[in-house]
């Protein structure tokens, strides 16, 4: 815990969940990402199963940080909130998941340095998160206020993404189709080398210096397998992924997972990857999402479109990387 004056910064309880679910409410929050879960879903959750979180906290496991953060308060008042959790196996990299702020309290007083309570509680995490080489976020490129507060920081732009949502008369026609994908592979522990180099060759060397994954990121122990089902179960989705491989190279040149929602309110999740110099492989692998999404084809599709490169694709960019690179 570190405290200067009336100043309190520590790890949030289960006692700040109703404090933050209030300041969620009041506060106008900008979400980046629309393929994740909204955080008053995820706060209702972490109480109805805190024992669960809390248990699941204490040995290492894919939900270990699942909610994970820390909140900043003055006199007793919840200022900000910050929501963390590691990026890779290694935990060099962390991600900034969500900061809220109330944007009417004035600046504090941090290690000698007048700052906002979003900055000060930023700064925190970077000088406590011993293992954290990189910090990396999402942020909507429409939010100025907070890109700003981001910018302040030290965080600069790293990749833009955009997110597609493809409706269920597409996903029907495209189904129609039959795709011309050789050698397409289920995925399992395995396969997780194969997976990896298809990773790094899809982006430059600053993303996987930044990013900085292992084979390990591409495996799943037996307890951490369970506890997926186990989530899956209760969030109502099925998880369908492969990859297609060249025997040639003896390479992954492609990689998609769907998740479909039971839930006939919520739209299906999609991610793809494909080799840079398989570029054809992309309508391929949508005929099969879409063939995958007919299981419950009432629901549209969301998917995610990486641009890494700078040559300007014409795509209507949603959301943008950022990064923060600790220096030694």
């Amino acid at each position: 815990m570190a405290k200067q004056g009336n100043l309190s910064i520590r790890p949030v309880q289960y006692r700040d969940l109703s404090a933050i679910a209030k300041f969620v409410e009041r506060e106008a929050i900008e979400v980046a990402s629309p393929l994740s879960a909204p955080l008053e879903d995820h706060i209702e959750t972490t109480k109805n199963y805190y024992g669960l979180v809390k248990l699941l906290s204490v040995f290492p496991n894919p939900s270990q940080y699942d909610f994970y953060g820390y909140v900043l308060e003055v006199d007793g008042r919840l200022v900000a909130f910050v929501k963390i959790s590691p990026f890779n196996s290694s935990q060099s990299t962390w991600r900034v998941e969500q900061i809220i702020v109330d944007s009417t309290f004035p600046k504090l007083q941090y290690h000698g340095i007048a700052r906002d309570p979003g900055s000060a509680l930023l700064r925190y995490c970077f000088d406590h998160v011993v293992e954290a080489r990189n910090w990396i976020l999402e942020v909507n490129v429409n939010a100025q206020q907070v890109l700003a507060l981001y910018r302040q920081n030290g965080f600069q732009p790293l990749a833009k993404l955009t997110y597609w949502g493809i409706s269920s008369e597409i996903l029907s026609e495209l189904a129609l189709q039959e795709p011309a994908i050789p050698n397409l592979m289920p995925v399992g522990n395995a396969d997780a080398r194969l997976l990896y180099q298809l990773d790094t060759a899809s982006m430059p060397p600053i993303l996987r210096q930044v990013f900085d994954r292992h084979v390990q990121d591409f495996k799943t122990s037996p307890i951490g397998n369970l506890i997926c089902r186990v989530q899956n179960w209760s969030q109502h989705v099925d998880m369908v992924e492969g990859y297609v491989y060249e025997p040639q190279r003896k390479a992954a040149i492609g990689y998609f997972a769907v998740q479909l929602a039971r839930q006939d309110h919520k739209p299906h999740h999609a991610r793809l990857t494909v080799h840079p110099a398989y570029t054809w492989l992309y309508p391929e692998l949508m005929i099969k999402m879409a063939q995958v999404a007919q299981l419950r084809p009432e629901q549209p599709l969301h998917t995610t479109s990486t641009d890494y490169q700078r040559n300007g694709k014409n795509f209507s960019i949603r959301s943008v990387h950022l990064a923060w690179n600790i220096l030694c």
